[in-house]
């Protein structure tokens, strides 16, 4: 699914994690059924049937029953696949088929032992070595997990595959658990045969690249891995080359004969397969880290628990480089362990930089527990670290009204929850069943009820653009009319935060059977009807219905609904369609909309609008009326933006001020650079700021957190060629970005020769 937030527009606007906006509830069923399907009663006859059926079986059909049971599950395959996959850039959760056979731990480590022994010398064997290794670790016997690795290779010629995979999975997990005396013996003692060399050679390479990096010869682990890189590439470049130049070569035969087609084979994608993103995301982290003088390894340790203090074993831990976080988790993942007994882990030889931590669970270990994380939480680790990093869930809050598909006429709606221990304040959200997106409804509730009145919850929001319809029809009616829409259904929910502005817990999260899943977040608000403007809006006929209620503001210049429902969709039609003139059309319609019905959003639309004019009188009127509606202004975004428009009318000292109030609030840091710009301009020596850009750094677009301090450090070495003439030229440079003289700056960029000045002032420019 596509979705577009336009943040400039809709400051309340939020995007909730995907599996977080589904309550996924497991009902029992009632009366006599109950006892026939109970779970736990199926899952013990499951377990019983297939260990008695395995009992009377001997030979190659014993090991099929293995095979098929166990290694062939879907999770076996990847030790470390989850039900579940939470972490603060993204979750995911996994539509595998469920384990009808339940098997405990002591009955799958007999039989994997078995298999290793017994099995086929094929692939699986490599599956069930990987497997019987993961069920040790997760019981805290490490050693007995690469005793069956080394098991598992003796019964295979030493030359195979398999047997050299599994050799070089030893040398893996010697290097995650620190024993680089181990890891080097492997890889010096393991040759590989010329047909496995593709894969296996990329492998070593990665291997070779994190052991050389750990023990300090940083330039040559960069030589391996971008050798093993350019062979690896070089090698499906060629197989690419041969398809396309076979398949042209089938094109011109047809042709002759005159039944020409367009090519139908295509040739498989390059860059996509796990060795070569293992490859490239090592070769990045020792780029980043090389570049910021970071050259030894740290250990990152720690425990994950209920907030009773009950370890959570078996569960999977990831810790992900911040150029790694914004895809799915994969099997290339270099970092990743499973919790043992007590709920321990610990990764050894990590290259410096700014990481997050992921989870893996099943559906029982998360049921009813949340982990509060937030979008922004990273993890800097720096040469030498020893850190620890607990991991707690939190259980899921308990609302209390509205509630359980009950249904409102009135004129405000009362939200009700359970109070959190510690809570300083509570941000409450919600949004039409259905849609793609959440809106915040307000934030920095003081206590554990709000009464909200409809006319603010009709304002609340955005849009989104879905995956149905082109262009104009892609538009998500339900996102469009929001709390206006009599015929949905809604849900709400809470977020707790503490005075420091730190989640404590929320009330959305997996509830999966009657114990957990507490009041059912659903309600009705029926205070309005639909217009038949909103009919044809919900019908997918956008143009119809912007031009019904155009019609209706016509008739009635007091239509509160359909002026709010006009300026919504010309913001979203002028997104969709970059038509800047049916922004500057909506406008009119806000300043009127705002006279009838004031609210912070419509207030921080007009002034975005008149920030991005450069209109200053404008755009501090509509500003200090945002300020007025909402007390205390805690909006790190507003904030930002406020900022900047301070520093673009020559209020240098306030803009400063903002600009740091705003960064303590923002973990994402995105307006650092203008901030930095604010702070040379003001006569702060480079040192200084760069103090600055590492005590902030930026996590937002894909950025690295160690881009501002890498190019403030270019700065300062560019400088002590010509100290006088850079700190002219940086002035004047600085003078045009402050002035809003963007063209000017603009047109130096293009022309300038590359120079750390020019990359310092192209990345300013496009802060805001």
């Amino acid at each position: 699914m596509r979705i577009k937030i336009k943040v400039k527009h809709l400051v309340s606007f939020v995007l909730l994690p995907a599996f977080l906006l589904i309550l996924i509830f497991n009902f029992l069923p009632s009366s006599k059924a109950q006892v026939d399907k109970n779970p736990a009663v199926q899952s013990n006859l499951a377990r019983t049937e297939l260990l008695q059926k395995l009992e009377s079986t001997t030979g190659s059909k014993r090991m099929e029953l293995i095979r098929t049971n166990i290694i062939d599950k879907e999770h076996a395959y990847d030790p470390y696949r989850y039900d579940v996959n939470i972490g603060p850039s993204m979750s995911q959760w996994n539509n595998d088929e469920p384990d009808t056979s339940n098997l405990l731990p002591e009955d799958r480590i007999p039989l994997l032992e078995e298999y290793i022994l017994d099995g086929p010398a094929d692939n699986t064997r490599t599956f069930a070595a990987k497997l019987l290794a993961y069920e040790y670790d997760a019981l805290g016997r490490k050693e007995d997990g690469d005793q069956a690795l080394i098991t598992a290779t003796k019964q295979l010629a030493s030359n195979s595959y398999v047997a050299q995979k599994l050799t070089l999975l030893r040398a893996e997990r010697a290097l995650n658990r620190g024993d680089i005396t181990a890891a080097e013996a492997i890889l010096e003692q393991t040759t590989l045969s010329p047909e496995n060399q593709q894969d296996l050679d990329a492998q070593k390479a990665w291997l070779t690249g994190r052991l050389l990096f750990t023990k300090g010869k940083v330039q040559e682990a960069l030589a391996v891995v971008d050798n093993g890189l350019e062979s690896y590439q070089k090698f499906w470049q060629d197989i690419h080359q041969q398809m396309s130049l076979s398949t042209s070569n089938s094109d011109k035969n047809t042709a002759d004969n005159g039944a020409s087609e367009s090519a139908s084979i295509s040739a498989p994608a390059i860059g996509t397969s796990e060795t070569e993103m293992q490859l490239e995301a090592l070769r990045v982290a020792i780029h980043s880290a090389v570049d910021m003088g970071s050259t030894s390894t740290a250990v990152v340790s720690g425990t994950l628990t209920r907030s009773d203090g009950t370890p959570i074993s078996r569960a999977g831990i990831f810790l992900r480089a911040e150029s790694e976080v914004n895809h799915s988790i994969t099997a290339a993942e270099p970092y990743r362990i499973v919790t043992d007994d007590k709920g321990r882990f610990e990764f050894h030889g990590v290259i410096p930089g700014f990481y997050q931590l992921q989870l893996g669970l099943s559906y029982d270990q998360i049921d009813g527990w949340t982990w509060p994380v937030q979008y922004d939480d990273w993890i800097e680790v720096k040469p030498g670290d020893s850190l620890n990093q607990s991991i707690v869930l939190q259980p899921l809050l308990e609302l209390q009204s509205p509630i359980n598909q009950e249904t409102i006429t009135g004129q405000s709606v009362d939200f009700h929850w359970k109070a959190v221990k510690g809570a300083a304040y509570y941000r409450l959200s919600g949004g039409a069943e259905g849609a793609a997106v959440s809106a915040q409804i307000r934030d920095h509730i003081i206590g554990n009820h709000v009464s909200i009145p409809v006319e603010e919850l009709y304002s609340s929001g955005g849009f989104s653009f879905g995956s149905s319809g082109e262009g104009w029809e892609s538009i998500d009616p339900l996102s469009l009319l929001g709390f206006m829409n009599p015929e949905a259904r809604f849900s709400w929910n809470i977020e707790a935060l503490d005075a420091n502005g730190r989640l404590i817990t929320r009330s959305y999260g997996y509830r999966l059977n009657e114990n957990t899943v507490g009041n059912l977040p659903f309600f009705y608000l029926k205070e309005r009807e639909l217009t038949a403007a909103d009919q044809l809006l919900l019908d997918k006929k956008p143009d119809q219905a912007l031009t019904m209620y155009q019609q209706n503001v016509f008739d009635d210049p007091q239509d509160v609904h359909a002026l709010h429902m006009l300026v919504k969709m010309m913001f979203a039609k002028s997104s969709l369609t970059k038509d800047t003139t049916l922004e500057d059309q909506a406008m009119s319609s806000l300043k009127k909309l705002i006279q009838l019905q004031p609210s912070t959003d419509y207030a921080f639309s007009l002034s975005q609008y008149y920030f991005d004019q450069a209109n200053w009188k404008s755009y501090n009127e509509y500003y200090s009326y945002y300020n007025k509606l909402n007390q205390p202004n805690t909006n790190d975004y507003v904030l930002s933006i406020n900022a900047t428009a301070l520093l673009h009318q020559g209020k240098l000292k306030e803009a400063r001020k903002q600009f740091a109030k705003a960064l303590a609030l923002d973990n994402s840091h995105r307006f650092i650079g203008s901030y930095l710009a604010a702070e040379l301009y003001a006569g702060e020596s480079l040192s200084s700021v760069l103090t600055i850009a590492e005590r902030y750094p930026e996590h937002s677009f894909g950025h690295s957190g160690y881009r501002w301090p890498q190019m403030v450090k270019q700065l300062i070495t560019e400088r002590t060629k010509q100290p006088s003439k850079f700190d002219q030229e940086l002035q004047e440079k600085l003078g045009w970005y402050v002035n809003d003289q963007a063209d000017v700056l603009k047109k130096w960029i293009d022309e300038a020769k590359p120079s750390a000045l020019k990359n310092f002032m192209q990345a300013v420019l496009k802060v805001s």
